[in-house]
C-alpha cells in the first residue's frame, strides 16, 4: 500500500466509525430527553397532587370544582393560618379568664365557711 492509499484508508475508516456512532449518540440523547421529560412530568403530577391536598384542607368560598391558581391558594392558606392562630389566642384567654374566676370563687367560698 502506498502512503496515500494508507492515509485515505484511515480517513475512510474514521468517517465510517463516526457515522456508526452518531445515530447511537443521537438515540442516547433522545432517550435521555424522554427520561428528563418523564421525570419532569412525575414532579408536575406530585406537585398537582400536593396542591390538591392543600386545597382540600383549606375551607374556601370558591366552589370545589373551580380551578384555583397556586398563588391564590397560598394566600388563602396564609389567611386561614392567621384565623386559626387568632382562635387559639381567644380560646387561651377564655381558659385563663374562667380559670381565674373559678379560683376566686373558691377563695370566696372558703372564706364563707
Amino acid at each position: 500500500m502506498t502512503t496515500t492509499t494508507r492515509h485515505s484508508y484511515k480517513l475512510s475508516l474514521k468517517r465510517a466509525t463516526r457515522r456508526r456512532r452518531q445515530p447511537h449518540n443521537q438515540k442516547l440523547i433522545t432517550t435521555f430527553d424522554s427520561f428528563k421529560h418523564e421525570k419532569c412530568h412525575k414532579k408536575s403530577q406530585k406537585l398537582s397532587q400536593k396542591l390538591e391536598a392543600l386545597k382540600n384542607l383549606i375551607p374556601t368560598t370558591n366552589s370545589e370544582e373551580e380551578a384555583v391558581k397556586p398563588d391564590q391558594l397560598f394566600k388563602e392558606t396564609a389567611d386561614y393560618i392567621v384565623l386559626l392562630r387568632a382562635r387559639v389566642v381567644v380560646l387561651q384567654k377564655l381558659i385563663e379568664y374562667y380559670d381565674n374566676s373559678n379560683s376566686t370563687q373558691d377563695d370566696e367560698h372558703a372564706l364563707l365557711l
